[in-house]
């Protein structure tokens, strides 16, 4: 993995460098290799938009007809937009073959635990003060949505908020959590004390098919970074 941080916008003569001089050290051949491209600018949309543009106006992103790009669809639901280059894109792809396109919530949001595959149920992730929320229904997203989390108190309203919008029962249906928090944490425990059927997925060690070293690494911290192995 290597980080490349030229500025929000790369040249096509710097990305054709670029390739070169990794291709050189690595003696990789990038025309059969599988590259994966993460951007942390995107957007999830239920359904397929030709106003992508006016979406990331809305979102704080920069005023500017060529960087809004569909990329992935995800299942049947939804839909990521990328706010890049289309002559980036255009370029990247047609250097590499196998490359694919990812962004934050990927692993989130195509993650499939066969260990839950029998339920449906609620997947909160925690990643800095930032909440993500998807619904899962027989292994499909059904609902995905971001909020901000300062307080304990914040996943607590935005957990019951979610159970109230989908029509869900508080003292029955399955919320997992996932991220960098544990039981003794103030923001676990306040939710666990209104949520019943509400704990952190330990079931991972069981269903990734990785092998670690290290067997005591909490795999739910990594939710994210790790679906993007599962595909």
């Amino acid at each position: 993995m290597l980080g490349q941080s030229p500025g929000k916008f790369l040249l096509l003569d710097s990305i054709a460098i670029w390739f070169k001089l990794h291709k050189e050290l690595f003696s990789l051949p990038f025309k059969t290799s599988k590259v994966a491209i993460y951007s942390p600018e995107f957007t999830v949309l239920p359904d397929k938009t030709d106003n992508a543009r006016e979406v990331f106006q809305l979102l704080g992103f920069s005023d500017n007809e060529n960087i809004t790009y569909l990329k992935n669809k995800l299942s049947d639901s939804f839909y990521v937009y990328y706010s890049l280059p289309d002559r980036t894109i255009n370029f990247i792809e047609n250097h590499l073959l196998n490359v694919e396109f990812y962004c934050g919530d990927f692993g989130l949001l195509s993650f499939y635990n066969s260990k839950l595959s029998f339920k449906n149920y609620l997947a909160a992730n925690l990643y800095g003060e930032e909440l993500t929320l998807c619904y899962k229904k027989d292994a499909t997203n059904f609902y995905y949505n971001k909020f901000p989390v300062k307080a304990k108190e914040d996943l607590l309203y935005y957990l019951r908020l979610a159970y109230e919008h989908l029509g869900l029962d508080l003292n029955e249906f399955a919320s997992y959590l996932y991220g960098f928090i544990e039981e003794k944490s103030p923001m676990y425990s306040t939710s666990y004390g209104y949520i019943r059927n509400f704990e952190i997925d330990r079931t991972l060690k069981n269903t990734l098919p990785f092998m670690y070293s290290i067997e005591d690494i909490p795999l739910h911290y990594y939710i994210n970074l790790l679906g993007l192995g599962l595909n």
